[in-house]
């Protein structure tokens, strides 16, 4: 189970989730430190290792079909930069370990996601967000926020 702060961007089409690249993932310690902390931030006592997840990773979520030839060194494959073909592995955006991934989830609100678990999550309130525009925010994407004298 992966749970994670989301916030809602109408530029992604309907029903297409984005996670970033390279969360922190949360271990053992930062779980430890999640249930125990009186904040409920993903903190390792020990270390100070810091999750972006309170449980889970990327990974709970991500599944992928793996092709045979990004495996195993026997079956031919294409080169990277050249027209040319070779045996064995080689890296690319498709690797084991960077395949574009889709799954089928299921997103369900744990809570709030404000301090306390009340209320919004504090970068929504700011009022400069996707969907979350304050009066500033929308003058400024019109192009009205400066003034130009001649």
């Amino acid at each position: 189970r992966l749970m994670v702060r989301c916030k809602y961007n109408p530029a992604y089409p309907y029903a297409v989730t984005m996670m970033k690249h390279a969360p922190f993932v949360s271990t053992p310690k930062s779980v430890k430190g999640h249930e125990m902390r009186p904040d409920g931030r993903a903190i390792a006592a020990d270390t100070g290792y810091q999750s972006n997840f309170r449980y889970g990773a990327q990974q709970s979520l991500t599944r992928s079909w793996l092709m045979p030839m990004h495996q195993l060194d026997s079956l031919p494959s294409k080169k990277k930069h050249v027209f040319a073909l070779k045996f064995g592995f080689e890296v690319d955006n498709h690797a084991v370990n960077t395949t574009p991934k889709s799954t089928i989830i299921r997103i369900q609100k744990a809570e709030d996601g404000g301090i306390g678990a009340r209320g919004p999550w504090e970068p929504v309130r700011t009022g400069f967000t996707p969907a979350q525009e304050n009066e500033w925010m929308l003058k400024w994407l019109k192009g009205e926020s400066i003034k130009i004298k001649v």
